[in-house]
């Protein structure tokens, strides 16, 4: 039964919109290109209309005669530094995880388990069912260590952490 209702939530987070399509790595490395200007760190405000969002900051490379040669990057490079810019803080995985706790009790149980970090994941493991959830730059991430020929591998994303936050009433 655990099984089920597991696939059937994998099932209905693979119809999520693909919110934020870029790589977090390659906008990762690119991101130094701006703090040689933006000191700011990449939560900053400033940042804020750009995040998930490649067109607007295209929009501000080609508004700005200082970061103009920046809108020739391609809107490939373009789109992994909007989607770096997007990724939520270790908070947001706290209050998502909470949400997730919330809505699928059968899956997340027993509630409020302590969140961990190991591997660059922020995870929570639910001993009732085996299962753990966690987050990695801007990805949820389910692991059901009871399945059947269960490793590491088999380790399945959910889908964007912006897709799961957008879905939050109220944004919790």
């Amino acid at each position: 039964m655990k099984s089920s209702f597991a696939f059937l939530v994998l099932s209905a987070s693979m119809a999520l919109p693909a919110w934020g399509a870029g790589s977090v790595d390659a906008g990762r490395l690119i991101f130094p290109v701006c703090q040689s200007c933006h000191t700011d760190p990449v939560t900053a405000p400033r940042f804020t209309p750009y995040r998930f969002n490649g067109t607007e900051l295209l929009g501000a490379f080609q508004r700005t005669p200082q970061m103009n040669v920046y809108a020739d990057l391609g809107t490939q490079t373009i789109g992994d530094l909007a989607t770096y810019l997007g990724l939520p803080d270790s908070n947001d995985t706290d209050r998502l995880l909470d949400w997730g706790e919330d809505t699928f009790p059968q899956l997340l149980s027993p509630r409020r388990q302590t969140t961990g970090q190991a591997l660059g994941y922020t995870y929570r493991f639910y001993p009732d069912t085996g299962v753990y959830v966690g987050t990695k730059d801007g990805i949820v991430w389910l692991y059901e260590s009871r399945a059947p020929g269960a490793s590491l591998d088999t380790i399945v994303r959910l889908g964007t952490m912006r897709s799961y936050l957008d879905q939050m009433p109220n944004n919790r």
